[in-house]
């Protein structure tokens, strides 16, 4: 039964692996995406000991109060969790040789988060049994992945912006690359506890952070040219909203002319649809007929 529970617990655990990793067209190095995971796991052991600690000061502080619920789920739980995956992302993936496209920085972050969620995963379901599983692999596990997509997309903006020489956008981005997967991560936690008036506000988080960070791993997946080129040449910004994207288009006398695909980065000069994906670009500018 152990055994079989144990299955239970990292399976969903390879099959998010499994397709973030294949959603890559140019696979990064397995030794690092093992390291990563592995490093996941370890920071597993400073996690809980400085959880327990800020729960235990937290409780003799604020006793049972709204005020506790709320810090412990934002503070003690999520921001120390996604503080923790950060480090390891930022430390071997970010500042790695092998980080050279947009959405490598994506994949690092979710393995680091996939090693935290297996060790997490396997205690509790062991601890509670195949209902625990079967919860946890449609919601807990999805939303680790999701907090690491979310990490791994701001990591990716400031890379943009380390190169493209914009300090202040590096490091707003840097910042909201742990702020903004702790407040999803503390939102899960503390709609989750809360009770069952919340539950409805939970499922719409849940549902709702799941199609756009997948929505975002189908887009980003996509950008395969090298940050380093492209964004010293001009070719990858980031637009007004802050979003990562191409430069598409030049113009050429009268006429708009896109030089590159918006959603996988083809150049596209002189076609009506991108050779690579299929996009329509006709309603982007007046291109030569192909």
């Amino acid at each position: 039964m152990s055994i079989f529970l144990l299955v239970a617990a990292i399976l969903p655990v390879i099959f998010l692996g499994m397709y973030i990793y294949k959603k890559d067209p140019n696979k990064e190095p397995r030794g690092m995406l093992a390291k990563l995971f592995f490093m996941g796991v370890v920071i597993c052991i400073p996690v809980i000991i400085v959880e327990l600690i800020l729960e235990m000061f937290l409780e003799a502080k604020a006793g049972d109060s709204f005020v506790y619920i709320f810090i412990c789920n934002f503070v003690a739980i999520a921001l120390i969790e996604e503080f923790f995956k950060w480090i390891v992302t930022k430390k071997f993936g970010y500042n790695s040789k092998e980080f050279d496209e947009i959405y490598d920085i994506i994949v690092y972050s979710v393995f680091a988060s996939l090693g935290f969620a297996c060790f997490e995963n396997i205690g509790y379901v062991l601890g509670n049994g195949l209902g625990v599983a079967i919860v946890r692999a449609i919601l807990s596990v999805p939303g680790h992945v999701c907090f690491g997509i979310l990490m791994g997309y701001y990591l990716s903006k400031a890379k943009v912006n380390s190169l493209n020489g914009n300090d202040k956008l590096y490091k707003k981005n840097l910042f909201l690359s742990i702020l903004i997967p702790s407040l999803f991560h503390g939102f899960f936690d503390a709609f989750l506890t809360a009770g069952s008036f919340y539950l409805l506000l939970f499922l719409a988080l849940h549902i709702t952070q799941v199609i756009y960070c997948f929505k975002t791993v189908n887009k980003v997946s996509k950008m395969q040219q090298s940050i380093t080129n492209n964004v010293k040449e001009g070719n990858i910004v980031t637009d007004e909203a802050g979003n990562i994207s191409y430069n598409t288009s030049n113009i050429i006398g009268q006429q708009k002319v896109i030089k590159f695909c918006p959603i996988c980065g083809r150049n596209v000069e002189g076609y009506n649809f991108c050779p690579s994906c299929g996009f329509k670009l006709k309603e982007y500018g007046n291109n030569n007929q192909q």
